[in-house]
């Protein structure tokens, strides 16, 4: 999928989570505050894969600079990608999935520090995912598709698909029906 196809994905759940129309993608969605950290987010990402790595860096750079979110250039992320209220997120998984929502000050990353961006200690976040405000997730673990990850939870077990958990480590509190898992929107 082409980088304008990702954007135009992500500005149309943008629209869809804030009750706007679907239409068209303009420049002052484009520089929306809740859209342009995703927006700068997808240009590092294609300027890595272009092999332009050090305008990724400065790209990534300038997204941690305005708008206090750390993304590594080579992170994977699927389109319909949300980030509500941006600021304090540091996003160091392995890789995240369509649709996923990320509130402020989040975590994705490694248990311990390491420079090498190493995948294999990182999570991975499904499809469908939602990340409330000040979740910490940490290490090589899997958040299940369509699950829901409470504010200010400390994940560091893999997560069911279609369920919500939440605490100091952060337990199961709630599994849905499977009929509730997360589905794909039209178009």
């Amino acid at each position: 999928m082409k980088v304008r196809q990702i954007i135009r994905a992500d500005c149309r759940r943008f629209a869809v989570l804030s009750g706007r129309p679907t239409g068209k993608v303009s420049l002052g969605l484009l520089l929306n505050p809740r859209v342009l950290p995703v927006v700068l987010i997808r240009l590092s990402a294609k300027l890595q894969s272009a092999n332009w790595r050090r305008l990724a860096n400065v790209v990534s750079l300038i997204n941690l600079i305005l708008f206090r979110i750390e993304v590594p250039a080579r992170a994977v992320i699927g389109k319909g990608f949300v980030l509500p209220h941006p600021g304090g997120i540091v996003l160091g998984s392995a890789s995240i999935g369509d649709d996923v929502t990320i509130f402020q000050n989040v975590t994705l990353g490694a248990r311990s520090f390491e420079a090498d961006y190493d995948l294999s200690t990182r999570p991975i976040i499904g499809s469908g995912v939602t990340i409330g405000a000040g979740a910490v997730i940490l290490g090589p673990v899997t958040i299940g598709e369509c699950a829901t990850v409470a504010a200010n939870s400390l994940v560091v077990e893999n997560v069911p698909p279609a369920c919500t958990v939440m605490g100091v480590p952060a337990s199961v509190r709630q599994q849905r029906n499977i009929a509730e898992r997360y589905q794909p929107p039209n178009g």
